[in-house]
């Protein structure tokens, strides 16, 4: 008999011990239920610029198209030649004021060709930073100047000859981060 009421009280505990554990998870579940429900919203604003008119960072300029002045030929970059590369950089999706950085990629271009941020060609640039304050214009024109600079000295003339017959371009790469502080 004792054998049989051990068993019997087991087999309660092991009952009980069940219908504990189900309702603790039952009761558990429901609350992270509960807790989940419920609405909620965010907006997130807008960081869309584009360079002219496409919204690639990373750009290759032909500088046969931005020719100034040549007395060689209206359509081929030889040393004597300038140009203006003009970038338009579009704001009009953008909610947050914007830090910018345009490198140029010289690495591949005639040592002789360099790039001015003035039209007289004083001051030389290999970047420009600077900023887009939100509120403001949405739209920034920048003007890059450029002079492949003629030259008749031995190391010019081997070095421009490495060019003979090859499309002259100019990589750029915009680097674009949020304005932190200092505005909206």
């Amino acid at each position: 008999m004792k054998k049989v009421g051990r068993k019997r009280i087991m087999l309660l505990i092991l009952i009980l011990l069940f219908i504990s554990v189900s309702f603790l998870a039952l009761n558990t579940y429901s609350s992270y239920k509960r807790e989940a429900e419920g609405d909620a919203s965010s907006s997130i604003a807008k960081f869309i610029i584009k360079v002219n008119d496409s919204s690639e960072t990373t750009q290759t300029i032909d500088l046969s198209e931005t020719i100034t002045a040549n007395n060689y030929s209206d359509t081929l970059v030889v040393p004597g030649t300038e140009g203006v590369i003009e970038l338009e950089l579009d704001f009009s999706d953008c909610d947050t004021s914007v830090n910018y950085l345009i490198n140029f990629d010289m690495t591949n271009l005639p040592v002789n060709l360099k790039l001015y941020s003035d039209s007289n060609h004083l001051n030389q640039i290999t970047s420009i930073n600077d900023a887009f304050n939100y509120g403001n214009n949405t739209t920034i024109n920048k003007n890059i100047y450029w002079q492949w600079e003629y030259k008749s000295d031995s190391t010019s003339n081997a070095n421009d000859n490495l060019f003979m017959e090859q499309q002259i371009a100019l990589p750029i790469s915009i680097t674009l981060t949020q304005k932190i502080g200092g505005g909206n």
